[in-house]
């Protein structure tokens, strides 16, 4: 009997006795009970009664009392002897009949109970029996509170416990069935119930059940019973639980049905065969809803409890004697069973779980695996299987059939789980054991003995068969895997009806095969043993199981129709309880082997995953092997990602990235391996051939699949090279004509539909993750949109980074996959294995890659053609003879392009690598990498039209000549060696994305459309072996057998006349103009005939667009703030470079290229600036056409007022037309005017903003003053000697209105009068020579010479004399030179011989005056003859007695430079000397300041040494400037300056930059520091009279073996302000190459070619243009013509130079005392520093002070007496 046996004390209540209604019928009694209305009533208080008295007092018609009843009943139960029952018949007859008073009812069972359970009672037969059975049927009230128990106890009793039932066995059955149904039946159908009624109603339900079971256990009852009967009662206890479950569905709502109503119908009603159930959210660990807890106890079971346990305890009693057969029916019913009590299962673990109350679900669960371990192993576990899949022919089947079918797979996938687990579970504790053990002695012992004995028990089961040998995954995996496909197959076909439910059951089933999945790699986690994996066919089960379930997410969508995203990041918001295990399993890292792998599953559904997800698996793939021909599917492998159109789709840019990194990856390790190389290649083609001939895809998103074109182009010079050309000369064919379709089938898109704002952004958005779910028929699914949408918006702001940011920026997720990539596997011990990721950027709409915009396929395809030319032309298989005809080939489908292309940005891409061409002198073409425009020319001239990120510094940055210097050392050439691309060079491209994203609408009020390129670059193509000449390709061949092949560079030309001519687009007229001129710097590019007719054409395309306007007036639209002058502005630099192109053009063309450059000083100041730059360069190479138009550009320069940043240019052409007297040899006084106006203009500018605010620098301003004096001088130099007068009245007004303002002159005016007064009358040196007259006639004895000194203005004038001879000399010291005059006063009568004191000194003085006579020295002789012997009588004779004879082969002198007579300093050249009267009248006047100090003389005792002070200061301007030679390959500063020689060009380059001069035995020449007898004998240098120029030439200085570091040398160059560098290392030279404190100019002179091994050549072809570079110091302005470079030939090199390296050391100069333009200090000359030296001494040795000007005078007032030609 059970604990809650009806023997067991409990309270009952009873019942009212005083009334009831009435009796039962007996027989004899009912007339007489008719007669009775109202029954007497019994006595209060009766006495006690015998038991013979009792049954008086009961049997009829006696009114049955309740208290003599239950006396009767307790007396029986013990009386002995115990009456016959046939007396008791009557009785029980009235007590128990259906009308009488349930208190009568129970007391009269009670009465039969106590009669039959008497000791003494005699047995009943089988008649008495049955009539006693009797009083149990008929009764209208099944079951009661009060009466079930009595009449239960009644039953037993006359049953004797079910032992005594013959012929009553069935009716027992029947009554006891109905009991139970009764009793169950309000537990079922009133949750309502009082807690102590629906206690009794369980209790007597467990009592009934129990009874029954035991009945029918009975062998004896068995055997006289039908068997359908016994196993009706099975059926009886199976109906019970169908009702409980069914009915408890009704109750209880589906927790996981949608909450909200569909959009087209109202919220649904129950569902037609729709399963209403408690969630089973398996065994993921994440937060899931649960039924509440139910709380043990009696009255708190659920009837589904109830029915269960009761059908489970007597199915265990029928196993032994039930059929086989019969297992059909049981363990379905199991299943179905164990669906509606199934919970959570826990997580894996050794250790023991906390105990906790057996369940049904548990109770379910031993049976189900009694049934499968026990004898019936083999049926139970086919039926298992069967049960597994989906019913057959499901569409024929009733809903609750179906439901039930579904339930009943569920069930079987739950036990088909729990067994797995059971098997799992004892390896597992097995495992732990051993771990356990390893712990213990060498013997094997563990070291401790504590181990729980559930852990022993778990681990050996005593179960045979179960727990040994692993799960059986042979056996079981596939029927798994089957039924995993088969239900995904079965959801899929009912997902069309929009039955939600259906849908949630099916995922229950698929969730727990999922789990089964979880439970075995839980389990294989768990086991910490090293190197630990699958079995063979776990891995295959796991695998294929895994495969099939990912086939449900394929049809998944959302509702805007995309695909349906697996967040497997954060598998808790994934919307199902399935689809969260499904994410979780997916989610794993993949150092488990599965068979699929799991990256091939992850492949499979890649629609469904993520852009970030998918972004991993082709790395993965390649690290396992999967797409390498290690693996046999390998290119399966390669065909289903090729064949996906989502992975390389324009949504999924992370994934398109990482499979071509892994493609990349791939193709290089197999390059070398044709049978694996080229099936590839056919996947790629084909792939390519796709997408090129789908009109889908003609969009210009990029695809960012630049390497499926690139391994095409390989792929063709693979062919070629390999000779596979020959036996398939179609193929390469092939693979052209798809790269030229690819490139061409785009067209340029429409400004006007599209809004380019967002253009950064397309393609690179992926479809939501969680925007609502619909089935295929895109019918609504409840379910996953509600839970999606919640998802979603609770994680909408987690994807923010530590800074604030977007993380959906594509360098972090980059970063991110590369981290996956490198990393290891995480530990296999935790739960939970996620790749790591950033924050996915399908969580936000908006986001945009920080990174490179990925590549349109026709880019990418043109960058592929690229790629193989310059494998064919770069490489060593340019060697190879069958890629010549190819190489052209492809060269010309690029000029192709170029010009026919319909996509602006492919003709811009083919640009970007034709502009990078370049020739060495040997005219070996070759690609130009990070040394391109290191100069800046084409970053600045991006900068005028907004096409750089920043402005471009003035000064190019040191690292970039670093890398340039880089690209060109020696090195290896490996044919496949390359550049990832989106290296960033000098200048590059942006491209533009006109696609906007499909789920934004665009804004038609936003029209701005993104430049296609922008400085710097980022080239979309490859290069091999950039920067290294080809060893087969040329641009020229000058006839020699060089076996060179020539690339047809005028097609190209031509292709840029086209579109310098009518180019329609901005971007691609505008990126030619910006990198044209830099590559045309490279001469040897353009070398042959065609090449210069096509440049030719160039230059008149561009002169007559400048000169009419038609350049850039085909262009469609302008960019904002843009118009056609400023792509003449750009031409300029274009026009400026094709000036060193001089020999192609005829004279009209070169006239014409002036006449363009005159027309830009109209332009804007970018445009003045480069053409006064271009003017200055054709004032050198163009001298015709500047003779001719060089008045009207002096008329233009007239009008322009700039401040100091124009004016520097416009002064320096200025001061180059000044030193060339072709340019002005037709000049009139009108010209003469405005070259002064010009200057005296920008000074008068100057001076008038010299105390404000300027926007320019200080040192700039000053240098423009300086410039504007040497103007000044030196154009009046240029007039010849009549016409200077003329002009001083001019000047002289000017410079006064320069000092408006001011009280008194400055210094540099007042020099400047000094001067003028010096030359306008004369053209003598500025310092006298001491000749031999001189020294014999005032070399007297000191009492014989008499001197006296006065002080005029700012001179002083000496007169000396002779006090008997007669002969004087006048000395005239001013602030612009020293002037000696020697005479003989004719007064005095000259004694001869004989006479009294005769003059024998004059006479031979005179004859004797020059008696050193000197041979003439043209500029460009050899060195002086310093040293020549003192002249003979003879010589002298010959020189007095031949006058003219001497000089009758010597050519005139230059007016202005004169030429050198040997042993003579620069201050003593003999040239045409003029001189006026008037010049040694204004010598000995007072006209600086008349009446300012009157005329005085000095006699102060300091006057000698001031004399000598004041006469040591140089009377003209002197510089010292370093020359250095770099040799080829050299970078040092000791490899430089211990050369000792140079190339030949530069021997030239000297030879006519200065004069050889010794420096022995020179008078007063400026040596710069240098000592003969250290420095070396020789120097070169140049003077006029304005200034002197020294060179410090570190090849003439002798080398010292004691000095290593040429710190000798260093010591003169080191501290020179200027150094001209000759560069023929082939490298670009480093700023800081010398290490010196002073580094401000250097001046750079290279080849324009490079080709280090040629740079000694004497080839004047090699060496007739070279490139100057003028390299600044940091913050230091333009302040030359030369910007960037500048080509000049090899003729004028040498006078550019030196015109440069006097302009750049003024202002190193005034750099300098600025404190590097810090400070505003007045810059002071020579002339100034003899004018302040002689101001000083007046005012401190003369007491001579500044006069007071009167109040309110005008500075103009001194005009009358400072322009002196009034007077003289």
């Amino acid at each position: 009997m059970f604990p809650n046996d009806v023997d067991s004390p409990r309270s009952r209540p009873r019942a009212n006795t005083t009334s009831f209604h009435s009796f039962v019928n007996w027989p004899g009694r009912k007339a007489k009970q008719e007669q009775s209305a109202t029954p007497p009533l019994p006595n209060a208080n009766p006495a006690p009664l015998q038991l013979e008295q009792l049954i008086e007092a009961l049997t009829p018609p006696a009114v049955p009392s309740l208290v003599y009843a239950r006396s009767l009943a307790t007396g029986l139960s013990t009386h002995s002897p115990i009456p016959a029952h046939t007396l008791l018949n009557p009785i029980l007859a009235t007590l128990c009949a259906p009308d009488k008073p349930v208190a009568l009812q129970c007391a009269g069972y009670d009465i039969l109970s106590a009669y039959c359970e008497n000791p003494d009672a005699v047995a009943l037969g089988t008649t008495d029996r049955v009539s006693y059975f009797s009083l149990f049927l008929g009764n209208s009230v099944s079951w009661g509170t009060e009466i079930w128990e009595p009449r239960f106890k009644a039953l037993r009793a006359l049953t004797k416990s079910g032992s005594d039932c013959l012929g009553i066995e069935l009716p027992v059955l029947s009554v006891l069935k109905a009991w139970i149904s009764s009793a169950f039946d309000s537990i079922v159908a009133d949750l309502a119930l009082d807690r102590s009624e629906r206690a009794e109603r369980e209790r007597s339900v467990n009592i009934l059940a129990e009874y029954l079971t035991a009945l029918v256990g009975r062998v004896e009852l068995i055997a006289r019973i039908p068997e359908t009967e016994v196993l009706g009662v099975l059926h009886f206890y199976a109906a019970q639980m169908e009702r409980a479950m069914d009915l408890s569905s009704l109750r209880r709502p589906s927790i996981s049905s949608p909450p909200f109503e569909f959009v087209s119908s109202p919220s649904p009603s129950r569902p037609p065969y729709g399963q209403n159930h408690r969630r089973n959210p398996s065994s993921v660990s994440i937060a899931s809803v649960t039924s509440p807890p139910v709380t043990p106890g009696l009255g708190t079971r659920q009837p589904t409890d109830i029915a269960i346990a009761i059908y489970i305890n007597h199915l265990k009693t029928q196993l032994n004697t039930l059929t086989s057969m019969y297992l059909d029916i049981i363990i379905p019913f199991l299943f179905r069973a164990l669906s509606h009590c199934a919970s959570t299962l826990p997580r894996l673990a050794v250790t023991t779980q906390s105990s906790r109350q057996s369940t049904s679900e548990d109770k379910i669960n031993d049976t189900l695996y009694s049934l499968l371990a026990g004898p019936y192993t083999n049926s139970s576990m086919m039926i298992l299987r069967k049960n597994l899949y989906p019913p057959p022919n499901p569409e024929t089947l009733e809903p609750k059939l179906l439901e039930a079918a579904i339930q009943t797979a569920f069930g079987a996938q739950r036990t088909f789980r729990t067994y797995v687990r059971k098997a799992l579970s004892s390896r597992l504790a097995r495992a732990y054991i051993l771990s356990e053990s390893s712990n213990g002695s060498y013997a094997g012992v563990p070291a401790h003995m504590d181990l729980a004995q559930e852990v022993m028990e778990r681990a050996w089961p005593s179960d045979a068969g179960l727990g040994q040998s692993g799960w059986e995954a042979g056996k079981l995996g596939r029927p798994l895997s089957r039924s995993a496909r088969d239900w995904v197959a079965f959801c899929l076909a009912y997902s069309d009806e929009g039955d939600w439910h259906m849908r949630e059951s099916v995922e229950r089933i698929l969730d727990e095969t999922a789990g089964t999945l979880k439970d075995v790699l839980q389990e294989l986690d768990a086991r910490e043993e090293e190197d630990i994996a699958l079995t063979k066919e776990e891995a295959a089960a796991v695998g294929e199981t895994l495969f099939n379930l990912a086939e449900y997410l394929l049809p998944l969508k959302n509702h805007d129709g995309t695909p349906f995203i697996l967040p497997l990041d954060r598998p808790a918001d994934a919307p199902s309880t399935f689809l969260r295990t499904l994410t979780f399993i997916l989610s794993r890292d993949h150092s488990v082997e599965l068979k699929p792998l799991l990256s091939t599953t992850l492949l499979h559904v890649a629609d469904h995953l993520a852009d970030a997800d998918t972004a991993k698996l082709p790395m993965i793939m390649a690290d396992q092997s999967e797409l390498t021909p290690n693996f046999p599917e390998w290119l399966e492998h390669w065909e289903h990602i090729f064949k996906n159109p989502s992975l390389l789709g324009a949504q999924r840019p992370l994934t398109r990235k990482a499979v071509m990194v892994a493609l990349e990856s791939v193709h290089d390790n197999i390059r070398d391996m044709p049978s694996y190389r080229k099936p590839l290649a056919k996947l790629v083609m084909d792939s390519c051939e796709r997408s090129t001939l789908d009109p889908a895809t003609n969009h210009d998103d990029g695809d960012d699949c630049e390497v499926m074109w690139r391994v095409l182009g390989e792929e063709v010079v693979f062919m070629t090279v390999d000779n596979e050309n020959e036996s398939s000369p179609d193929l390469v064919t092939k693979y052209l004509e798809l790269l030229v379709t690819a490139a061409s089938k785009n067209d340029d898109f429409d400004d006007e539909d599209f809004d380019t704002a967002s253009v950064t952004t397309a393609g690179t958005h992926s479809p939501a993750p969680y925007t609502g779910l619909i089935t295929p028929s895109t019918t609504a699914s409840p379910i996953l949109s509600r839970m999606q949408s919640e998802f979603h918006s609770s994680s909408a702001g987690k994807d923010k980074d530590k800074d604030g940011k977007d993380s959906s920026g594509l360098p972090s997720v980059m970063s991110s996959i590369i981290s996956t990539f490198t990393s290891g596997n995480s530990s296999r011990s935790q739960s939970i294995q996620p790749m790591t990721l950033e924050p996915r950027p399908e969580d936000s709409r908006t986001s945009s890659p920080s990174g490179p915009p990925p590549m349109p396929s026709d880019v990418a395809a043109t960058s592929a053609l690229i790629l193989a030319f310059s494998q064919l032309v770069f490489t060593p298989h340019a060697l190879v003879p069958r890629t010549l005809v190819l190489a052209i080939r492809i060269y010309e489908i690029l000029i192709k392009l170029l010009g026919t292309a319909k996509a602006s940005r492919i003709r811009l891409t083919v640009l970007q690598f034709m502009v990078r061409l370049r020739a060495d002198r040997d005219h070996r073409v070759y690609f130009v990498g990070t040394e391109y425009d290191y100069h800046g020319l084409a970053a600045m001239l991006g900068s005028l039209i907004q096409r750089v990120a920043s402005p471009p510094e003035a000064q190019s940055p040191q690292q970039d000549l670093d890398m340039a210097a880089e690209l060109r050392l020696p090195r290896a050439r490996v044919p496949h060696e390359r550049q990832p691309r989106g290296r960033t060079v000098a200048s590059g491209s942006s491209r533009s994305r006109s696609r906007f994203d499909s789920t934004q609408p665009p804004t038609p009020t936003t029209k701005v459309r993104e430049p296609l390129w922008k400085i710097p670059e980022t080239l979309p193509f490859t290069v091999s072996d950039p920067d290294s000449p080809s060893e087969r390709f040329a641009s020229y061949d000058e006839g020699s057998d060089s076996g060179l092949s020539v690339l047809p560079i005028s097609l190209y030309l031509g292709a840029i006349h086209d579109i310098l001519d009518k180019e329609h687009n901005w971007d691609v007229l505008s990126y030619v103009l910006c990198h044209l001129p830099n590559q045309l710097a490279n001469k040897h590019l353009f070398c042959g005939p065609k090449s210069r007719e096509a440049c030719r054409k160039i230059l008149m395309v561009l002169c007559a667009g400048i000169l009419d306007g038609g350049l850039g007036a085909h262009v469609d639209r302008w960019p904002a703030g843009l118009k056609a002058r400023d792509a003449h502005g750009l031409a300029y630099h274009t026009l400026s470079v094709l000036v060193s192109y001089q020999q192609c053009f005829d004279m009209a063309q070169q006239h014409l290229l002036v006449e363009a450059f005159q027309l830009g000083l109209d332009g804007q100041p970018a445009t003045i600036k480069c053409c006064l730059n271009a003017l200055s360069l054709a004032a050198f190479e163009l001298p015709s056409s500047m003779t001719k138009f060089v008045s009207r550009i002096l008329e233009k320069l007239s009008r322009i007022m700039s401040n100091a940043d124009v004016a520097v240019h416009i002064l320096g052409l200025l001061s180059i037309i000044g030193s060339s007297r072709p340019l002005y040899a037709n000049f009139t006084e009108g010209d003469y005017k405005m070259v002064f106006g010009v200057a005296l203009q920008y000074l008068q500018h100057q001076n008038r903003n010299r105390e404000d605010a300027q926007s320019t620098s200080w040192a700039l301003s000053e240098h423009v003053r300086v410039l504007s004096y040497y103007v000044v001088y030196v154009w009046f130099l240029a007039l010849k000697l009549p016409d200077r007068r003329k002009h001083v009245r001019y000047i002289t007004r000017q410079l006064l209105i320069a000092n408006e303002g001011r009280t008194e002159l400055d210094g540099p005016t007042e020099v400047c009068f000094d001067w003028l007064e010096r030359y306008t009358y004369a053209s003598a040196d500025p310092r006298p020579a001491t000749s031999f007259l001189n020294e014999i006639v005032m070399n007297s004895p000191s009492d014989e010479v008499e001197e006296k000194t006065w002080c005029l203005g700012n001179s002083f004038v000496t007169v000396r004399t002779l006090k008997k001879q007669g002969w004087f000399e006048v000395l005239s010291r001013r602030p612009s030179g020293y002037t000696k005059i020697l005479c003989r006063l004719e007064n005095i009568p000259m004694v001869g011989a004989g006479d009294v004191d005769p003059d024998i000194l004059s006479v031979p003085a005179a004859l004797m005056m020059d008696r050193t006579p000197a041979r003439v020295n043209l500029p460009d002789d050899g060195e002086d003859d310093a040293t020549a012997a003192p002249p003979s009588a003879e010589n002298i004779r010959e020189v007095l007695g031949s006058p003219n004879g001497s000089t009758s082969d010597v050519p005139a002198p230059d007016p202005i430079t004169g030429y050198v007579w040997s042993g003579t300093a620069p201050s003593q050249r003999r040239k045409q000397v003029e001189m006026d009267p008037a010049f040694i009248a204004l010598q000995l006047s007072e006209r600086q300041s008349p009446g300012k100090h009157p005329l005085c003389r000095v006699q102060s005792p300091n006057l000698a040494k001031f004399f000598t002070t004041l006469d040591r200061m140089p009377v003209i301007d002197t510089h010292k400037v370093g020359i250095m030679y770099v040799a080829p390959g050299q970078t040092t500063e000791q490899e430089i300056l211990g050369n000792t020689h140079g190339s030949p060009a530069y021997t030239r380059f000297l030879k006519g930059i200065g004069r050889l001069i010794n420096l022995r035995g020179q008078v007063d020449v400026y040596a710069g520091g240098l000592d003969p007898d250290e420095d070396g004998e020789y120097a070169y240098a140049w003077w006029d009279d304005i200034g002197q120029i020294l060179y410090h030439t570190a090849t003439m200085m002798p080398n010292n073996p004691d000095d290593p570091q040429f710190t000798n040398k260093k010591r003169h160059i080191g501290n020179d302000l200027v150094r001209i560098v000759w560069n023929d290392s082939g490298r670009p030279y480093r700023f800081d190459t010398l290490n010196t404190q002073f580094q401000f100019i250097n001046i750079v002179i290279e080849p324009h070619s490079i080709g280090p091994m040629a740079a000694f050549s004497n080839n004047h072809h090699e060496n007739e243009y070279f490139k100057i570079t003028v390299q600044r110091a940091p913050n230091m302005p333009e302040f030359s013509n030369v910007r960037h470079y500048e080509l000049m030939s090899t003729k004028n090199l040498p006078l550019s130079v030196r015109q440069l390296s006097l302009e750049a050391d003024w202002f190193a100069h005034v750099f300098k005392d600025t404190a590097q333009d810090t400070q505003r200090v007045e810059v002071s000359t020579n002339w100034l520093t003899r004018l302040e030296a002689i101001r000083r001494f007046q005012k401190q040795h003369m007491g001579l002070s500044p006069e007071v000007p009167e109040p309110n005078a005008d500075i103009m007032d001194q005009e009358v007496y400072r322009d002196f030609t009034t007077s003289f």
